[in-house]
């Protein structure tokens, strides 16, 4: 089956950055953008894109050099970003996820669903009285007071693609925003799906909504939860829970895991799934948290290019254009590794297989993918995207199964002893 590739989503998103459609919703003012500056509208939506973890100085100067114009001032370019919406990388985000599921034919399912979870994390924001008055501040239990926000994502867990973000305040409540979105999942995917949620999110008032929005779902419970759930101590039944005129029907599931603790499940989803086949899908429930993971150590979330509000939010979003734009990327290199993975299954490394380096990956994406956008030559673009697989196949690495090198505790003494520090 055809899927996405790198240059349709490069060609897609830079048509989009450079129309004059994309501008006129992206500027605060209609006055914004209409003389020409060294800062273009566009180079600043592929600069925020490209940024790492730099001083904004030296990746401003990296950009123009590319680019074989004059630079300019970091002051400059934080003045310019404010004339554009932080919306701007949300509808970017947006075409991207519209693309990718509109015309990718190998779209991952389980048994033909798709799978979402969410869940929050907390950001360390720029500590400066504007952020803790918009986002809130944690104390930490001292004097001192840091801003924080809470990030909030919806993560489709098999093909790796976020399709929700926000930013919150810090003291925002996740459960009250599930409900939320979980209306505007209802309203974009028609086609079967399943929800895997963490025991912070439980309540009979979200059970009913996403039954009314005709969405299935696995979640964990607690021991906090409600009184029916709790008492029910079977392996595998079912129960009503009635609050007033409202009931719902639900499957409590008490699984024994394999580290000898018990997982307490709730599902809508009854006969066609066994309990084997809940406890497999909650365990995929993970995904999300290595996706936070990756924000923030790989695509530096937490590094932000600005200390204001707007430059805040355009750096969060523009963040999670650049994971999906990765995990698209990852997709098409494990077909390009799958030659190598063939030659693995009957050459010397029988059973192991080759795997993206999300690391590097996420770097050549920042460096090169926001380079390959701003082509306009199509022979240029081709030699670029070109450059990129090549580095793709390159950096790939053999993941080896029940790789285990024991430690020589006498070998390392030795050498310890041997060395010039300790001989004295």
């Amino acid at each position: 089956m055809r899927k996405v590739v790198l240059f349709t989503i490069s060609k897609t998103l830079s048509e989009a950055i450079s129309s004059l459609s994309f501008l006129q919703k992206a500027r605060r003012l209609p006055t914004a953008f209409t003389r020409k500056r060294k800062m273009l509208f566009c180079d600043i939506m592929w600069f925020i894109m490209s940024c790492s973890n730099k001083s904004l100085q030296v990746e401003l100067d990296d950009y123009f050099d590319k680019k074989g114009v004059e630079t300019v001032s970091r002051q400059a370019f934080s003045k310019s970003r404010e004339n554009i919406k932080h919306e701007a990388f949300i509808d970017l985000n947006d075409l991207l996820v519209r693309k990718f599921e509109k015309e990718d034919g190998d779209i991952s399912t389980y048994r033909g669903y798709r799978l979402f979870s969410t869940d929050g994390t907390l950001i360390d924001l720029p500590n400066t009285p504007l952020l803790r008055d918009r986002f809130g501040y944690s104390s930490n239990g001292t004097d001192k007071i840091f801003a924080k926000g809470l990030a909030i994502t919806a993560f489709d867990v098999l093909n790796k693609i976020t399709v929700f973000a926000e930013l919150y305040r810090y003291d925002d409540s996740e459960k009250q925003r599930i409900h939320d979105i979980v209306d505007g999942f209802a309203k974009l995917y028609k086609e079967r799906s399943i929800w895997l949620l963490d025991r912070g999110y439980p309540s009979f008032d979200l059970f009913t909504r996403l039954e009314q929005n005709m969405q299935n779902f696995i979640i964990r419970v607690s021991s906090q939860s409600l009184k029916e759930i709790n008492n029910s101590s079977e392996p595998d039944q079912t129960i009503t829970i009635k609050r007033g005129p409202r009931s719902i029907k639900l499957r409590v599931v008490n699984l024994l895991l394999s580290g000898g603790e018990s997982e307490k499940l709730v599902t809508n989803l009854f006969s066609d799934f066994s309990l084997d086949d809940l406890e497999e899908l909650y365990a995929k429930r993970w995904g999300i948290e290595t996706n936070y993971r990756f924000l923030k150590q790989k695509v530096y979330l937490e590094v932000f290019t600005g200390e204001s509000v707007t430059a805040v939010l355009q750096d969060f979003h523009s963040s999670i254009v650049v994971l999906n734009m990765a995990a698209i990327a990852a997709r098409e290199q494990e077909d390009i590794l799958s030659q190598n993975n063939a030659v693995c299954s009957d050459g010397k490394h029988s059973g192991c297989i080759y795997r993206p380096n999300n690391t590097k990956l996420i770097r050549d994406i920042k460096r090169d993918f926001v380079d390959l956008m701003m082509r306009k030559s199509k022979t240029s673009r081709i030699f670029r995207q070109f450059r990129l697989y090549r580095d793709i196949k390159r950096y790939a690495f053999l993941d080896v199964p029940d790789r285990h090198y024991p430690r020589n505790f006498t070998k390392m003494q030795n050498r310890r002893a041997s060395h010039p520090k300790h001989a004295l």
